[in-house]
């Protein structure tokens, strides 16, 4: 989850910051980022809460990043 959020952001940014009218891209990392949240629970290998923890340690740093970048 923390690198497929952190990527998702990444590639938010970019494309705000390169002013690329391109949606399909953040669609997909979005959808990704939801099919692999859902199949680590399905497979139970993490709870819900370690889902989210991993989400919000991902999208931290690239917000911030985001802030000094843009």
């Amino acid at each position: 989850m923390l690198a497929v959020s952190s990527l998702t952001i990444f590639v938010i940014g970019l494309n705000i910051h390169l002013q690329m009218q391109n949606p399909y891209w953040s669609a997909f990392l979005v959808l990704m980022t939801g099919i692999t949240a859902s199949s680590r629970l399905e497979m139970r290998a993490h709870t819900p809460k370690e889902i989210f923890l991993g989400l919000i340690i991902g999208v931290m740093p690239q917000v911030l990043f985001l802030f000094l970048w843009l």
